[in-house]
């Protein structure tokens, strides 16, 4: 008898924690499509100038925010294989600013396209694009003309 409550305990609790991780994830996918459909926000000239030399087009601003690049090796080389190499920077207690932008293009399917922009000491040093529902998604900007011969995204803005 005391098994069957035990079993019974852990049920319970293992039912509330995967209620509140679902419903916490919802909560979060609704602030950030929210956040990204602000197009209130100003967008930076060079921002728009950088992206618009490989061809990108911004549709809104998603987030923006700070923080120290102090990043593990295979994180440096994801980043690395979309472009963004941030090595000089790791581990220096460097701040970035890192700013993320919903794109105009969008996949074949539908889902979005986003670049995210890092700026070190006021100064743009690169970024990365990324594709929704896939893993790790992450691109170089300088591969857009790739995208669309692979057939994941079209030639429209």
């Amino acid at each position: 008898m005391r098994y069957f409550f035990l079993s019974a305990f852990f049920v319970m609790t293992l039912s509330i924690i995967v209620w509140v991780a679902v419903n916490t994830n919802g909560m979060n996918e609704q602030q950030t499509n929210r956040e990204c459909n602000n197009t209130n926000e100003t967008i930076s000239k060079s921002h728009q100038e950088y992206l618009l030399q490989y061809g990108w087009h911004i549709k809104s601003k998603c987030s923006t925010s700070k923080e120290v690049v102090d990043y593990y090796p295979e994180l440096i080389m994801t980043l690395q294989s979309g472009g963004l190499n941030l090595e000089p920077y790791n581990q220096k207690g460097k701040e970035a600013k890192i700013t993320t932008y919903t794109l105009k293009e969008e996949q074949q399917n539908g889902d979005k396209l986003s670049a995210t922009i890092y700026e070190i000491d006021g100064k743009l040093v690169g970024g990365y694009g990324a594709l929704e529902n896939w893993e790790p998604g992450v691109f170089s900007l300088g591969e857009k003309v790739q995208l669309i011969e692979q057939g994941i995204m079209s030639d429209n803005p």
